[in-house]
């Protein structure tokens, strides 16, 4: 609805980032927790960066309590609106205590209508103030990043995710200060989440997205039909009827994911020609990997020679098992078929997903090449790891790499074929995982939980 209204929320984005397409409109009452719900990259943080400004689609409207941000003719900047933004991750000053991140940012004026002693005491913060930010726990460094937003003064709060970089235990302590900042202040926000348990306990109404549209839209209680077969469905997106060698139905050949939602540094394809001997590339640095003790899970292909060195076979190898996968003869002389067959295709789906839900440090696919390019082959179970947010490696073929970029929206590294270009993306990629891991654990935390601390 493109019309400003007292007392209400509305908004309506249309247009394309990359190879998505968002097309979302909201109007919703300016008061209460809104939460807006759907699968990895369906589009949640797309519309709360719109509604922010720090995404310009110029065919939007944005309008809160009759006050216009955006429309045909205007656009108001993102240091105009006013609103406080919690990312997922906390990034607090480090040279700063915690008293002054809060107060960093909060008008100067007097008369604020949220009070520095009021957050204080909403949060729990009183014993943390003179802290520094390396001295505190994931979940207290998440308490102190809501506080800095709600001392901006908002006329609208949004909330991405601001639970999912917790573990399990640290997101139950800090939903009952989530809670009680419903309870207590009188201030709209708009909380995304694909977490139906978090959404449930303190919600007012719900926006579920599939696909950049919005799908439903009202009070939470009034949709109960529709949130639990939204929750249950999918988490990667809606699935056509077609079947893969398994007999399971696959996703739709292309990757509908909000490059948003996506981490594209943890995505990256090893460009190569057919003079260069990829799969034992892969091979050998999964090899490595996996005697360094990082956990490597997916598929990779070996090559079978001959004393004398030539190539007279190969083999699939599940990196998880150190099981071979059954794969086609050689067809006629000299030449070799790199196609599964459709036995090893069901056993390398398999070796996937179980790399998948083991939540493994890194997922290797040996190649997206013709097969994966026409919508067959591994594709699906690639698009799986990735919306997943696991680090992802493959090989793709300078002939397909047109369908590569169709395929995940152009986001990723590309990576030189050679062993030097792999190991630096790895070593920068892990690396980074592992600090920010360590930053959400205490300060305090044994050196031995450190340790057990995969990166994935």
């Amino acid at each position: 609805m493109r019309m400003a209204e007292p007392g209400r929320i509305n908004a309506a984005f249309h247009g394309r980032l990359g190879n998505f397409v968002l097309d979302a409109e909201l109007s919703l009452p300016a008061t209460g927790v809104t939460a807006i719900f759907g699968a990895s990259g369906c589009g949640k943080t797309t519309v709360a960066r719109c509604i922010a400004g720090l995404e310009h689609m110029t065919d939007g409207f944005c309008a809160v309590d009759g006050e216009v941000w955006q429309d045909h003719h205007s656009f108001r900047p993102v240091h105009r609106r006013p609103i406080g933004y919690v990312f997922q991750e906390a990034s607090l000053f480090q040279h700063m205590s915690v008293r002054r991140n809060l107060s960093f940012g909060a008008p100067k004026a007097a008369g604020a209508q949220i009070a520095f002693d009021e957050v204080v005491e909403l949060l729990g913060l009183a014993a943390l103030l003179d802290r520094s930010p390396y001295r505190l726990s994931g979940g207290e460094r998440q308490r102190v990043a809501i506080g800095r937003a709600l001392l901006s003064q908002p006329k609208l709060l949004l909330m991405d995710e601001p639970l999912a970089a917790l573990d399990h235990t640290t997101r139950n302590e800090i939903l009952p200060f989530l809670e009680r900042v419903h309870e207590r202040l009188s201030l709209p926000v708009f909380y995304i989440s694909h977490d139906m348990s978090e959404i449930e306990r303190f919600a007012d109404h719900l926006v579920l997205m599939e696909r950049g549209r919005v799908v439903e839209a009202g009070p939470l209680r009034s949709l109960g039909s529709a949130l639990r077969p939204a929750a249950d469905r999918d988490r990667y997106g809606d699935c056509s009827d077609r079947q893969n060698s398994v007999g399971k139905p696959l996703r739709m050949t292309a990757m509908p994911i909000d490059f948003h939602d996506i981490d594209p540094n943890r995505v990256a394809a090893i460009l190569y020609r057919p003079q260069d001997d990829v799969d034992g590339l892969l091979a050998a640095f999964a090899q490595d990997l996996a005697r360094s003790g990082e956990r490597i899970g997916g598929v990779v292909q070996r090559n079978i020679k001959d004393g004398s060195g030539c190539q007279v076979g190969m083999q699939a190898v599940d990196l998880m098992t150190g099981r071979e996968i059954s794969i086609c003869q050689p067809l006629g002389s000299g030449a070799m078929a790199c196609k599964l067959d459709a036995a090893g295709l069901a056993e390398a789906a398999v070796a996937v997903t179980r790399a998948i839900a083991a939540d493994v440090d890194l997922v290797v696919i040996n190649k997206f090449s013709k097969q994966e390019a026409a919508g067959e082959g591994l594709r699906d179970e690639l698009a799986d790891a990735i919306a997943a947010g696991i680090p992802v490696l493959t090989a793709v073929p300078e002939k397909c790499l047109d369908a590569w970029n169709d395929f995940t929206g152009g986001i990723g590294t590309s990576l030189l074929c050679e062993r030097g270009a792999i190991d630096g993306w790895w070593q920068d990629l892990s690396s980074r995982i592992k600090r920010a891991r360590a930053a959400r654990l205490p300060a305090d935390a044994p050196a031995a939980l450190l340790a057990d601390h995969h990166v994935g």
